[in-house]
């Protein structure tokens, strides 16, 4: 039955251009079942005016809304302007639900509203010499037949029609919003594969409960079958592969109606439960973790790892493996600790991401002071020998080794997550759309991977045999590296201006120098040959005294943090004038159909300086952007920006960098390159938005 309906609509809209010859065929009723008529409602800026259009059907009777889900056809509009005007599409308010033979439609019945703007393309004043305007409505009106209608409409004046003014209020007030230009409050819960169907829960992240949920139409061949809605919950039932798919629509809650959307989806194609899309993105992860090794962030430790490996206990295997084996406990640690946040902070309906604790300075502030305090070690200023564990394990290394390996996954794996390896940006975009569960899984094959490299080399001492045997050199190595961990406080600390400028350095600097002093006060007051309980009560003290003096510089930084960053543009050395992005900037570009590249980057991030200076920063980037008339916005988030983060969830991604070509403005069309970009991949993208820019201005 459900076929045939739409073999029937379909047939209808066919004998649309002969509908008086059509309608002879069909049951008449005693008057039109819709009147329509256009009026203005108000002037907006730039130049625009806000044109009602309102339609009213007879009982028994609707229309349809834009997506009017398994059968029917949306009402359209199609104005007659004159050169250098333009409209704007039809806005719909929020719809209702109608059941017919098991098949669910979204429209209007009674009375409606809808919207249709009118700008002059250039200026910003709207002659009122170009009217009356004129216009061709079409739409399928349905009650116990289905009858497709039109109208020739004229809108006479453009100034606002007051005896219209309370009914359009009522029904601007249906019109979707939006949480922030970009915002994805919705948040994949569960999906499950049932009779060949996509079980698809949502959970709604905005303010109030939800009255009621209208699907946009999914990607093509995919259908919406089923929507039920329970409190902040929603369930779609969808026919089709769904892997990849950003799902949207209007949610009605308690605190208003919103325009929603979901990151992209991570289920498996139709009748797999998700099983070789959840492997691969696996895969991806630990591929990812692995790389991370070798990323720039982590390029400091590495030096510290393979110090560990031919050390002191260089040459005893046994104590390397069992080392290898706290390093990669600290890593583990640090990734299930990072998965606890995510938890939390997606459970308040925080957008968050890949490296998001870097956009805090109390977090900067509390790395920096603990890579100055392992660069004061390294320099000898200090041994800290806490006892932590006897037996076996205590006989085949110090305890100062457990606990520094331990802590060197810890520091390893904070100095990473600034960094998006290949591979890692696929695997974090899948894995925050994910329940709580796979959140931990995707964190833990993550950091078995960044362990991996590590705890094999240890097991496998025979692979390191192009190193030299232990001697005079390490001592210089261990000094080496000291120098090297001083340079990434330096690279700390330049983050840490970007936050709070001078005041921000100027709380580090104070802190550092507080740690210095406490770190040598410990060492002279609990040197060697001190009991362990006299040992383990000072190291105590001055734990408790550096966290007491990062939390006291901490606070005044983060207040100076606090403070907006002005916006604007400024050109590079190659001449490209760069945009500072927000929302408001990409819904001009949108409006204006201009081709925008997009660079997502952070001051924390050196992958990101490293694309910037390697390949943004090549005259032949900067005389294609010229040559094509793209437009180069910089979406900067060394600082917390939800916008951002919703427009990186958007395209799939968590984490920086990420390089974005958005042809015409279209963000259904962008094209998102990987985390690997070369000058050749950027030139072929970009020329490739030229080509998709005029596709879509055919279409439109």
């Amino acid at each position: 039955m459900k076929n045939i309906a739409i073999v029937v609509v379909l047939f209808l809209q066919l004998l649309f251009p002969f509908r008086q010859s059509a309608q002879a065929f069909l049951l008449q009723p005693d008057e039109p079942p819709v009147q329509a008529e256009l009026f203005s409602v108000a002037h907006e800026p730039g130049g625009r005016l806000l044109v009602g259009l309102r339609m009213q059907m007879l009982p028994g009777w609707h229309v349809y809304w834009k997506y009017p889900g398994e059968v029917g056809l949306p009402v359209s509009i199609s104005w007659s302007l004159p050169d250098g005007y333009r409209a704007g599409d039809l806005m719909f308010p929020h719809p209702e639900r109608f059941e017919f033979e098991g098949m669910t439609g979204y429209g209007y019945s009674g009375e409606v509203v809808l919207f249709s703007t009118i700008e002059p393309e250039a200026g910003d004043v709207l002659s009122s010499g170009i009217f009356p305007l004129t216009t061709e409505i079409e739409w399928l009106a349905c009650g116990e037949f289905c009858m497709p209608g039109s109208a020739r409409l004229e809108l006479l004046s453009p100034e606002p029609d007051l005896q219209f003014a309370s009914l359009a209020r009522k029904w601007i007030d249906r019109l979707p919003k939006k949480h922030g230009e970009y915002d994805q409050l919705l948040q994949l819960s569960s999906s499950r594969e049932k009779g060949g169907v996509t079980v698809v829960k949502l959970e709604y992240m905005g303010a109030g409960d939800l009255r009621d949920f209208y699907p946009y139409a999914p990607h093509e061949g995919i259908s919406c079958v089923d929507v039920s809605v329970d409190g902040k919950l929603i369930e779609l039932s969808l026919e089709g592969d769904v892997a990849g798919v950003v799902l949207g629509g209007v949610a009605v809650s308690t605190e208003g109606v919103f325009d929603v959307a979901t990151p992209a989806l991570g289920v498996g194609q139709g009748g797999m439960p998700g099983i070789l899309t959840l492997v691969l993105m696996l895969c991806f992860a630990f591929g990812g973790g692995v790389l991370l090794n070798v990323m720039p962030c982590v390029l400091p430790v590495l030096g510290l790892k393979v110090f560990s490996l031919v050390g002191p206990h260089g040459e005893e295997s046994a104590t390397g493996r069992y080392l290898s084996l706290f390093f990669a406990a600290g890593v583990l640690f640090s990734f299930w600790v990072m998965a606890g946040f995510v938890w939390v902070l997606q459970g308040m309906g925080e957008q968050i991401g890949w490296g998001f604790q870097f956009q805090s300075p109390a977090f900067i502030m509390c790395i920096a002071g603990l890579v100055f305090a392992f660069g004061l070690n390294l320099f000898g200023i200090f041994e800290f020998s806490a006892p932590v564990v006897s037996g076996k394990v205590g006989k085949l290394a110090s305890n100062k080794d457990i606990a520094g390996s331990f802590v060197s996954g810890v520091l390893a794996t904070t100095l990473a997550t600034p960094c998006t390896a290949p591979f890692l940006g696929t695997a974090l975009g899948f894995a925050f759309t994910q329940p709580p569960l796979l959140i931990l899984v995707f964190f833990t094959v993550i950091a078995l991977g960044m362990a991996a490299p590590y705890v094999l080399l240890a097991w496998h001492p025979a692979w390191l045999k192009f190193l030299p045997r232990p001697g005079q050199w390490m001592f210089i190595f261990k000094q080496v590296m000291g120098f090297v961990l001083f340079a990434v406080v330096i690279w700390l600390a330049s983050i840490l201006g970007s936050h709070g400028g001078a005041d921000g350095i100027l709380a580090l600097l104070l802190l550092l120098f507080c740690i210095s002093i406490i770190v040598w006060g410990a060492a002279a007051v609990a040197g060697p040959g001190s009991s362990g309980r006299k040992r383990l009560g000072v190291w105590s003290l001055a734990i408790v005294l550096m966290l007491s003096a990062w939390q006291f510089f901490s606070a005044g930084a983060v207040q100076q943090a606090g403070r907006e960053p002005a916006g604007g543009a400024y050109e590079d050395a190659n001449g490209v004038t760069w945009h500072d992005f927000s929302p408001g900037l990409l819904a001009a570009y949108r409006e204006n159909r201009q081709t925008v590249l997009i660079d997502f980057t952070a001051d924390w991030c050196l992958t990101c300086k490293a694309l910037e200076a390697g390949v943004l920063g090549n005259p032949r980037v900067a005389e294609t952007l010229a040559r094509l008339g793209i437009e180069a916005v910089r979406a900067d988030w060394t600082t917390r920006n939800d916008d951002i983060t919703a427009l990186l969830q958007r395209f799939g991604r968590s984490g920086v960098p990420l390089l974005v070509v958005i042809p015409k403005g279209d963000l259904e069309h962008a094209e998102v390159l990987p985390e690997v970009v070369s000058v050749g991949m950027l030139l072929e993208a970009l020329e490739r938005a030229v080509p998709a820019a005029s596709e879509l201005d055919h279409h439109m």
